[in-house]
């Protein structure tokens, strides 16, 4: 979401109450829930739209009812917080069409303004191996796309800034299939864990413990096995604030994707993306840079 989250909720919010009010497709099947004709938006009845819909495709229990999501759909409704899942309640209980979704998505997340940063979108947090002590400043992903179209490498250059006394390493959460690990600069790998369903990470141990407000640099490189899948997309996460990302995917092939996203997803693998906007590739490269992101995952995605 934009830098400015209550901004955005406002202008989602608005745009939101303005499709359900005019368009008769999506103001009928909310009014069929409605207890009595009207014209204006009648909460309970749209909390009861999404609801048959969740019992539906089984996200919420059928124990579950609607009034228990009457203030979610309030907030979103007066412009007090508009998050990512919400706004896909909405989306998808009113079966939007295309041009409703990308311009509902595109207001939320600032399609076309590179002053915004992305916050907010992870729908599950997944469960963490240990709590996190520091805050990223600047963060520059470099994904590398061999000839064979896989994934062959991707080179971080990161500086962190603990935000209480005795940090004394980073946790490196990659990719699960990566082959190997190496630190370049600013400490040594130290155990490996799997977690939180599916996630891989490993620690990078300084060589003495930060003190709060203390920063260092990190470099590191994960590599991938040889003649692996064709890749068709990269993903970032984070959790806490990552400050100043700078991410970008080579093509070291001759021919370069036919087309390709710059994109947010709300789950680390799964799922499509819940935004997207396409973007080029110069040079054998996409790049792009946004000031922050927060729970929230980021990245590309193309087709050859």
């Amino acid at each position: 979401m934009p830098a400015d989250k209550s901004e955005s909720a406002f202008i989602t919010s608005r745009r939101l109450r303005e499709i359900l009010a005019t368009h008769p497709r999506y103001r009928r099947r909310w009014q069929e829930c409605a207890r009595r004709s009207r014209s204006d938006l009648h909460q309970a009845a749209i909390a009861q739209v999404i609801t048959l819909h969740l019992w539906e495709i089984g996200e919420v229990a059928e124990s579950v009812p609607p009034r228990n999501l009457k203030d979610r759909v309030s907030r979103a409704l007066n412009g007090t917080v508009v998050s990512a899942e919400t706004l896909r309640w909405f989306i998808d209980a009113f079966e939007m069409d295309d041009n409703h979704r990308e311009d509902l998505w595109g207001t939320l997340f600032g399609e076309g303004d590179p002053g915004l940063g992305v916050a907010h979108t992870l729908r599950n947090r997944r469960a963490m191996v240990k709590p996190q002590r520091h805050r990223t400043t600047n963060l520059v992903e470099r994904y590398s796309i061999g000839p064979a179209r896989s994934l062959m490498s991707r080179k971080t250059f990161q500086a962190i800034r603990a935000v209480e006394d005795g940090v004394d390493g980073y946790f490196f959460n990659h990719e699960p299939w990566a082959s190997r690990i190496e630190v370049l600069h600013g400490g040594v790998l130290g155990e490996r864990y799997i977690y939180g369903g599916g996630l891989t990470g490993v620690d990078i141990l300084f060589p003495s413990p930060l003190k709060k407000m203390e920063s260092t640099a990190l470099e590191y490189q994960a590599y991938f096995p040889i003649g692996d899948l064709g890749a068709t997309e990269v993903r970032r996460p984070a959790f806490a604030r990552v400050e100043n990302v700078d991410m970008a995917v080579e093509f070291t092939s001759e021919q370069s994707p036919r087309s390709l996203w710059w994109c947010v997803w709300d789950d680390h693998f799964a799922g499509q993306a819940v935004w997207e906007q396409e973007w080029a590739v110069r040079d054998r490269t996409a790049r792009k840079y946004v000031p922050f992101i927060e729970e929230a995952v980021v990245g590309f995605r193309w087709e050859w």
